[in-house]
């Protein structure tokens, strides 16, 4: 009778373990394209990993693997909310079934889904990011990264690296930006451009410190393909009114692109407040002569004739009033210079005519040599934008 007791316990024992075994290659079975039901393989596959008698199989994490990378795939949308993210349980289960192979029955298969598994999270990731969805992006690159990184993996995707960087960057998430940042730059991914990434992240942050090392780095490392950085750094210099440090970027700038009418515009500011208003003069005609639509290279080009006379309108003022010859010749210069300045101003104006400074000097330029007519149209612009 105990042997008896004891063959029906062994019977049960080996039937629960066969019970089990079988559900994997139903799980198996189930999944294929002539069947397709994949929440039945899921339901059973599932009920296997959770068993004591095969959750340490490494065959049942591979099919549950299998099982779950045929969800994420399928076009079925009744299979499309069997699990929040089965990519991701997928690549899990592939992990955990090559802990489990000691004897190296999967590994060829394992390595070949887990390489298929890191380009599948590139490609959700990507979606993801033009999606908005920029968490769940940054969360799909470092999985494939993670991926990527297993030993018995071990492929390095530098893209993945500035990738996650960009999405974190969106996310807000500024310390895992700056870290994929450098790991791209680490790698020589991206080139140039990326130091600009990796530079506005620190300026986000408040570090204009390593805001400018950055770009300055870029400009080293990259110096035939750096003109971008190079105008973010004068850019930042003018914004902060360190006209000085600005003044040698600008140059260097311009010996790329000495087609663009902005960096003349800027090197006219430099100029200008470095104290050499004529060689203002030659930087500002180079701007609107590459491009005559340019309003603020117009504006500032008469302005500077303005401000000279201007000062020497200051200077008449001060001469002696027995000094008649004297005050004559420069009320003249006066004149010279505003008139120098007119024809710039009025180019400006038929570009711009709202624009409040360029109404100014217009009507003071008008009403000095008496001309009625325009004064009052001017006047009546700036009556009109008040």
């Amino acid at each position: 009778m105990k042997r008896f007791a004891l063959f029906v316990t062994l019977l049960t024992v080996f039937g629960a373990v066969w019970a089990q075994s079988n559900k994997v290659v139903t799980a198996w079975n189930l999944m294929k394209p002539e069947y397709n039901e994949l929440d039945k393989a899921k339901q059973a596959i599932d009920d296997a990993a959770q068993h004591p008698k095969t959750s340490t199989k490494a065959k049942t994490w591979f099919y549950r693997g299998l099982v779950y990378y045929k969800i994420y795939q399928s076009k079925d949308k009744k299979f499309k909310n069997l699990d929040p993210n089965p990519l991701k349980v997928a690549y899990q289960s592939f992990v955990k079934a090559k802990e489990l192979d000691v004897k190296n029955r999967y590994t060829d298969k394992l390595i070949f889904r887990l390489t298929m598994s890191a380009a599948e999270f590139f490609n959700k990731g990507s979606k993801e990011f033009q999606q908005k969805k920029y968490d769940e992006s940054l969360e799909s690159f470092e999985t494939a990264l993670a991926i990527g990184r297993l030993p018995y993996i071990n492929q390095l995707d530098t893209g993945a690296y500035f990738n996650a960087a960009i999405a974190a960057d969106q996310a807000g998430k500024y310390d895992k930006a700056e870290k994929y940042y450098q790991k791209a730059i680490d790698y020589k991914y991206g080139g140039a451009g990326v130091y600009k990434y990796l530079a506005d992240v620190y300026l986000a942050q408040g570090d204009s410190t390593a805001y400018i090392q950055t770009l300055k780095k870029g400009i080293d490392t990259y110096p035939d393909t750096s003109n971008n950085l190079v105008i973010s750094l004068i850019n930042y210099y003018l914004s902060i009114e360190q006209i000085n440090a600005a003044y040698g970027f600008i140059e260097k700038a311009l010996q790329k692109e000495g087609d663009n009418p902005s960096l003349w515009f800027v090197y006219g500011i430099a100029l200008e407040r470095n104290n050499k208003p004529d060689k203002a003069i030659e930087a500002y005609k180079k701007s609107v002569e590459l491009n005559d639509k340019y309003f603020d290279g117009w504006f500032n080009l008469g302005t500077v004739y303005f401000n000279k006379g201007v000062k020497a309108n200051d200077a008449a003022a001060n001469i002696p009033l027995d000094d008649t010859e004297g005050y004559k010749k420069a009320v003249a210069k006066v004149d010279e210079y505003f008139k120098e300045a007119l024809p710039y101003y009025e180019k400006a104006y038929e570009l711009n005519p709202n624009d409040a400074n360029l109404l100014t000097g217009l009507r003071t330029i008008y009403y000095r040599f008496k001309m009625n007519d325009k004064f009052k149209e001017i006047q009546k612009k700036i009556d009109e934008l008040k």
